[in-house]
């Protein structure tokens, strides 16, 4: 047989190679749509009192309205995050998926809100040192109406948890191109199974958009509580400090998700429990030593590996990713294999 390049059409192995680029992130959540349907019904609520706010010219009002733009604007982003990672989650520009767009979304929406909260602050001391006179019936309306529209977008985005991914991948990363140099080998082949995920995957983009909805709502109910107290017993005082409480608790909330998401794009670890169990299956295979071993996050519910590992029979990489073959939520990992022939038994 003639020396040189084999054409794929006459190549067995390279015909079984099925080798899908999306790493789990090319199907539409129910997130994606929910988050659409919540942006809507933030826009349409400001246009609604903006334009209540120049007719009627309560300052109130307009204010709310334009406060109701920027979360349409985080919520807008949100979506067009899920958008964007699904249509382009088989570009092979990025190298490894489409899946960090939302946790980017993720992060730069709670960038958003830890500004308007600190904005927040800025404005409950500025009144507190200042007390001016409000308008509480008026005001307490806008902020029912506000209330009522964050209640019905948190139950819409709450209802996506537990169903923004599927069991179900239908892509097939069986093949066995293996590579041989100085000593060791590796290889990239992995088979998927519909099994349950080690790590139930944090949808950070959804967290983000439920975070904006609920951070509102806890300002609409402070607000409520304050100009109560304003129209009852006059304590106009008690609302922008209120306001100062509430802005430190969302605050954390935003610390929080930049924390999280800020992890994931500098590529830190996956979970130690997930960790462990893959150690554990790779040194179930007999006379096995893992060295190294990388795990990081590649979008929602999905993960990827490399690993080093020293055996002493002569074994191959997909002797050992056969062990990772219910783990449904890896993807192309890669397994170096070192041979001992000091202390390895022939086969």
């Amino acid at each position: 047989m003639a020396t040189g390049t084999v054409p794929d059409s006459s190549c067995p192995t390279s015909r079984e190679i099925h080798h899908l680029h999306d790493f789990g992130q090319g199907r539409k959540h129910q997130a994606e749509q929910r988050t659409l349907l919540v942006t809507l019904l933030t826009i349409v609520t400001m246009i609604v009192e903006v334009i209540g706010g120049v007719i009627t010219g309560s300052m109130a009002l307009l204010a709310d309205g334009i406060h109701m733009g920027g979360h349409a604007l985080a919520l807008g982003l949100a979506f067009m995050a899920y958008y964007l990672a699904r249509r382009y989650a088989g570009d092979r520009r990025l190298t490894l998926g489409s899946g960090k767009i939302n946790d980017l979304a993720a992060y730069t929406s709670a960038l958003l809100l830890g500004l308007s909260s600190v904005w927040l602050v800025v404005e409950s001391v500025s009144r507190l040192l200042s007390l001016q006179p409000l308008m509480p019936k008026e005001a307490m309306t806008v902020a029912v109406i506000g209330l009522l529209v964050n209640l019905l977008s948190a139950w819409l985005l709450a209802g996506t948890h537990g169903h923004s991914h599927s069991h179900g991948h239908a892509h097939d990363h069986s093949h066995g191109h293996d590579h041989t140099h100085q000593g060791h080998t590796h290889s990239h082949p992995h088979h998927h199974h519909d099994q349950h995920e080690p790590e139930h995957p944090r949808d950070h983009n959804l967290q983000a958009a439920l975070m904006h909805v609920i951070a509102d709502a806890v300002t609409s109910v402070a607000a409520i509580v304050g100009l109560a107290a304003a129209w009852l017993w006059g304590w106009n005082w008690l609302d922008p400090l209120i306001a100062l409480v509430a802005s430190g608790v969302i605050l954390r909330w935003a610390w929080q998700l930049l924390r999280q998401t800020g992890a994931i794009l500098l590529d830190t670890e996956g979970p130690q429990a997930l960790r462990q169990q893959v150690r554990q299956r790779l040194e179930s295979v007999a006379g096995t030593q893992v060295k190294d071993l990388h795990l990081w996050s590649v979008g929602q519910g999905a993960w990827t590996l490399t690993a080093s590992v020293v055996a002493h029979r002569p074994l191959s990489p997909d002797d050992y990713k056969g062990q990772l073959d219910d783990l449904h939520s890896l993807y192309h990992p890669i397994v170096e294999v070192y041979y001992c022939r000091v202390c390895g038994t022939p086969s």
